[in-house]
């Protein structure tokens, strides 16, 4: 759908997400202690309902944030709706992470410290020796799971011989649930979801402000 031939509402809303994504893509935006560089902007207006879209995305890279610093954060979601609150349905978020990032993803929780070597994750064993790790997700918690032993001499499997440790799921704002850990090249890939997510106005940037930097 173009919005070219859709009813004038429509239209009109088709047109201002079109000009907000050109507006912001490429700049970088600092809202309320977070800082990030808007990559690209999609969405498609939902029906006649003004401030409603739909297969909404948001692709930010460089985000550094209290909870979170990211090379990439991808926002999906179904439906957004833009009122007095921030509604969201369908919300998938997909973060690419450095090691450090990774490292203290989480942090204040024990267990075992991360890191990504050679395109998989790793932990300290003993000196010049390190576990291979292969990540799970639970309903309540992460699990890393040795799957080998590398050391300078060479790399041998574990055979299911060594326990797996494991930290509680970090809690992450609007209910979102980390689903899936996946490692490539050098970063970590962490993807959450929720169903339903939903911000007041008071949780939301200000909209002259993100006005302003586009």
């Amino acid at each position: 759908m173009d919005g070219h031939d859709d009813p004038t509402p429509t239209r009109l809303w088709f047109s201002l997400l079109r000009r907000l994504g050109r507006g912001l893509t490429g700049r970088r935006v600092a809202v309320q202690g977070t800082s990030f560089t808007v990559a690209s902007v999609h969405g498609c207006p939902d029906g006649w309902s003004l401030g409603r879209a739909r297969d909404v995305q948001l692709t930010l890279h460089d985000v550094v944030a209290p909870e979170i610093t990211a090379q990439e954060l991808v926002v999906e979601c179904d439906t957004l709706t833009v009122g007095s609150t921030v509604t969201a349905t369908g919300v998938t978020v997909t973060a690419t992470l450095s090691s450090s990032a990774f490292a203290s993803f989480g942090d204040g929780t024990e267990g075992p410290r991360v890191t990504v070597e050679d395109g998989e994750l790793r932990t300290a064993w003993w000196p010049g020796i390190t576990l291979a790790l292969r990540p799970e997700v639970t309903a309540d918690e992460l699990r890393f799971t040795p799957v080998a032993v590398v050391t300078p001499l060479g790399r041998w499997s574990s055979w299911g011989l060594l326990p797996s440790g494991s930290v509680p799921s970090p809690v992450l704002p609007g209910g979102l649930r980390v689903t899936d850990i996946a490692t490539t090249g050098d970063v970590v890939v962490v993807r959450s979801a929720t169903e339903h997510w939903t911000a007041s106005a008071a949780d939301r940037p200000r909209l002259r402000e993100l006005l302003a930097a586009a």
